[in-house]
């Protein structure tokens, strides 16, 4: 297992602060634990801004919730890392996408091969086309535009690489879903 340690109890200074402010604000938005921040607190500085950018795309982007959410669980799937999808499933099905939606990115792998609903065509091909590393088809282009803005596109795009990323850290370190009281 290659996990790296919990270092919250032992952060001192400026790295205690950075710890204290990431803790601070995902508990005032309900959030109960800190997941692939507590192997990125061990470099503090960047853990600090790479949840700030989380925070933004969780909380303050201009895109719909169930398309964030589209977006985080098709790199689950497409990834096999499970904390992602285990962690954001719930999200997903509150923030009212489709169970159609969530079962057809499962069963393919994040990879539907039925055409999804509207919008969700749109959030689909863009994230195909993102984590393939390729440019994306001017007519798709023009029709996430449509949907979601400039704006849209620009968070739906690079919500991909940070989803990457986030992917990326919690299957290195392993990081262990939190442990929920049953409901």
């Amino acid at each position: 297992m290659a996990s790296l340690p919990d270092p919250t109890a032992t952060l001192t200074g400026a790295g205690r602060a950075i710890y204290e402010d990431i803790l601070a604000r995902r508990q005032a938005k309900g959030v109960d634990h800190l997941g692939p921040y507590i192997p990125l607190l061990n470099h503090p500085q960047l853990a600090r801004l790479i949840e700030q950018l989380g925070y933004f795309y969780k909380y303050d982007s201009a895109l719909p919730r169930d398309a964030y959410q589209l977006v985080v669980l098709i790199l689950a799937a497409r990834s096999g890392v499970t904390f992602v999808w285990d962690d954001h499933v719930a999200a997903a099905r509150a923030a009212g996408l489709p169970e159609a939606v969530i079962d057809a990115v499962k069963t393919a792998g994040g990879a539907p091969s039925a055409p999804l609903p509207a919008p969700f065509d749109t959030v689909a091909g863009l994230a195909d086309a993102a984590f393939a590393f390729r440019s994306i088809p001017e007519a798709l282009q023009a029709q996430a535009i449509s949907r979601f803005g400039v704006t849209g596109l620009l968070e739906l795009v690079t919500l991909c690489g940070f989803y990457t990323m986030m992917g990326m850290v919690n299957a290195c370190f392993d990081v262990p879903l939190p442990h929920r009281k049953e409901s």
